[in-house]
């Protein structure tokens, strides 16, 4: 799959400089769990929640591939007194600036 130009940006900007192209073929050979390609969307998610961590991205692509709606609410959401609240919309670009407003549970 050919990732969006802001998914490399955002790439580009949180990751190092050694751990990119990993980045890219991770999100580029991700799958949900019937095996079909994420969404442009569910690959933002999945970079947003990783802080730029290979280890992390590993996690959220093997994740996407058990249930992508828990990927969508790490990386759209936040927890307020235990709920999440939904904060953000994947459906429009990252900016390569956008950094998480709280931790990942991962």
């Amino acid at each position: 799959m050919e990732l969006p130009d802001d998914i490399h940006a955002y790439l580009a900007a949180t990751f190092a400089p050694a751990d990119r192209e990993r980045a890219a073929l991770l999100l580029a050979s991700a799958r949900t769990e019937d095996g079909s390609e994420p969404t442009a969307r569910l690959l933002r998610c999945a970079a947003f929640v990783s802080d730029g961590q290979l280890a992390r991205l590993r996690y959220w692509v093997s994740y996407m591939a058990l249930d992508w709606r828990d990927v969508v609410v790490a990386g759209e959401c936040v927890q307020q007194d235990g709920v999440p609240v939904h904060a953000r919309d994947f459906n429009k670009p990252l900016a390569p600036d956008e950094r998480r407003a709280c931790p990942s549970p991962a």
